[in-house]
């Protein structure tokens, strides 16, 4: 039978002696909100300096005097850290080290990150950077594998996908943050170094303040886990014998459906982070000096995955399905990013808004769904082992893809050096093609012009030069264009 306490602060389900199956007191505590709260705020600031420097790479490179390589790493060895040291802290968080102590940890390795960015404010301290960055990849180490372990011990099971998602909600809304902090706070002419360590300052200050605050909450008032459970499953799991942790990672191993998700899970959020690293590479290689919209495209990236997340969470409370919600959010981010692509030859940014957006609602919304139906799948075992092997999935997937899309980026801006150039509003053309004293009207006559669909060729289809004879005496190559020549 259900109680219901006069205040409403908790629910408590128990069963009578005469019940065919006894099963002990559960309790749903109001308290798990805050619990969440405090952990998703953490979660934020941890996320927060992911991409405070690869945001603005081409401002930074030019300020700390170091190349773009170097500035990648600022966010490249958050992967490299949580892959060494995944199984390590993974077995310490199971076996030594409980939540509260855990995320405490955390918060107290945020403090270090952005007390160490004040030493990062001038030229010569590129060193700083990266031993904020360190300390910020800890926080995340500690942390990333918390939410289905937190939503396990503190909700009911018909709320656990939805605190896993808001949970995760935390950590993409700081590296959403982080897109559009650096470019509003910091110049983005290299010139004015002193106003660039201005906004640098600025920006350490902010997180550091921010990260005591939060410190100091968890420290004294973030709980382990409530007195009672808040579910059958985690009361039935509190009876059960512990399994030896060598035991829990090789039996997931040998799950074949595991290691589907393992595998998924590593190349879909791999992509994620790999887009985020090198998003100022590739946007500005197509859109020179927008270093402020990139930040804002960023926030609309992640912030639109925020929505999705929690949506696919309550499609998954509701039904149940893992499998179906899983291939519709893989099959969609196929095909938006495809689309985003395309269409960065369309060379119109508000085109590049709207597509990042609906790849990140697909894309983002799945790192939650990746959790619970890993979770699924294993079940009972830990669910902070089966997080943080499906964490380092990503870890091992991002390093390929960043590199590839960052050799893209280059390779586009190498090309445009070599004699091509792109503007907003036309399309992408040879400058050896025109000759600065044809007329508009005669380059006009000379090309076809016409509207075409995508169509693969050297540059994703939506340029194809074609060779034409004009003239007995002359042979010149001429463009086929999209559009109108403006």
């Amino acid at each position: 039978m259900k109680h219901l306490p006069p205040n409403n602060m908790e629910t408590t389900v128990a069963v009578t002696e005469n019940s065919p199956q006894k099963i002990p007191n559960i309790k749903v505590y109001k308290r798990r909100l805050w619990m969440l709260c405090l952990f998703s705020l953490l979660s934020m600031m941890c996320a927060v300096t992911f991409p405070q420097y690869v945001v603005m790479a081409n401002v930074n490179s030019c300020f700390y005097d170091v190349s773009l390589e170097a500035i990648n790493w600022t966010a490249m060895i958050f992967m490299i850290v949580y892959l060494v040291l995944t199984f390590p802290m993974s077995y310490l968080i199971s076996n030594y080290l409980d939540l509260r102590w855990t995320v405490v940890c955390a918060a107290f390795s945020n403090v270090i990150a952005s007390g160490l960015q004040f030493a990062a404010t001038k030229p010569d301290g590129f060193v700083y950077v990266m031993f904020s960055a360190f300390f910020s990849s800890m926080s995340n180490l500690f942390i990333l594998g918390i939410p289905p372990f937190l939503a396990a011990k503190w909700f009911p099971s018909n709320e656990l996908s939805r605190a896993c998602a808001f949970g995760v909600f935390g950590n993409q809304l700081g590296v959403a943050i982080g897109f559009v902090l650096s470019p509003l706070a910091v110049s983005s002419e290299c010139s004015e170094k002193d106003l660039i360590s201005i906004g640098k300052r600025n920006v350490a200050y902010i997180l550091t303040a921010v990260n005591v605050v939060l410190f100091i909450l968890i420290t004294f008032t973030f709980q382990n886990a409530p007195k009672l459970p808040p579910s059958v499953g985690e009361a039935q799991k509190k009876k059960d014998p512990d399994i030896p942790y060598k035991e829990v990672v090789l039996s997931m191993l040998k799950n074949k459906d595991f290691i589907l998700i393992f595998i998924t899970y590593g190349l879909m959020v791999g992509s994620y982070f790999a887009l985020g690293t090198t998003l100022n590479e590739l946007i500005l290689a197509f859109f020179p000096h927008r270093e402020v919209e990139i930040g804002w495209m960023g926030l609309l990236f992640i912030v639109s995955g925020l929505v999705g997340s929690l949506i696919a969470g309550c499609i998954l409370d509701c039904t149940q399905k893992f499998k179906e919600t899983t291939f519709g959010i893989c099959f969609a981010s196929l095909v938006t990013f495809i689309i985003f692509s395309g269409c960065l030859y369309v060379n119109q940014i508000w085109v590049q808004f709207l597509t990042i957006g609906i790849f990140g609602f697909f894309l983002t919304s799945f790192l939650p769904i990746g959790f619970e139906y890993g979770i699924e799948v294993t079940y009972p075992q830990s669910e902070a082992v089966c997080a943080c092997l499906l964490n380092a999935s990503t870890m091992i997937g991002n390093p390929p893809l960043r590199r590839t899309n960052s050799a893209a980026a280059k390779d586009f801006q190498r090309k445009c050096q070599n004699g091509y150039h792109v503007s907003e509003g036309t399309s992408l053309v040879p400058r050896k093609m025109f000759s600065p004293t044809e007329s508009k009207l005669s380059v006009s006559n000379s090309c076809h012009t016409f509207s075409i669909g995508f169509k693969s060729g050297e540059y994703g289809g939506v340029l194809i030069t074609l060779g034409q004879l004009y003239s007995s005496h002359k042979r010149t190559f001429r463009t086929v264009c999209l559009g109108s020549l403006s």
